[in-house]
């Protein structure tokens, strides 16, 4: 069985659906989970799965049918650091909107 996972990345925030009724809208815009509007890039989040913690935003990601925020965790866990190495704005993670909440604007 051959699994094929699309992804793309942007520094610009991409027209996107809050309505999760369907994967993908008619339009096919992908879908944002989070009940906080989307953060923009220099946001603080919190990641509060797996016990990552806060983190910086870098830009957007579209796995599949859903909008998520690349970050990077400010103080991670050690198991974060063994898997991933130091974290860094160049090494940055896909998190999607259910999983996070805002904290701080960025500049």
């Amino acid at each position: 069985m051959e699994i094929h996972m699309s992804f793309v990345r942007s520094q610009e925030l991409p027209a996107y659906s809050t309505d999760r009724t369907a994967a993908r809208t008619a339009e096919g815009l992908p879908i944002w989970t989070g009940a906080e509007p989307v953060p923009a890039i220099g946001d603080d989040v919190h990641i509060r799965v797996n016990g990552i913690g806060n983190a910086k935003v870098v830009g957007y990601g579209i796995q599949e049918d859903y909008l998520g925020v690349m970050v990077y965790p400010l103080d991670p866990p050690q198991w974060w650091i063994d898997q991933n190495g130091q974290p860094s704005p160049d090494k940055p993670a896909l998190a999607f909107g259910a999983e996070i909440r805002c904290i701080t604007k960025g500049a």
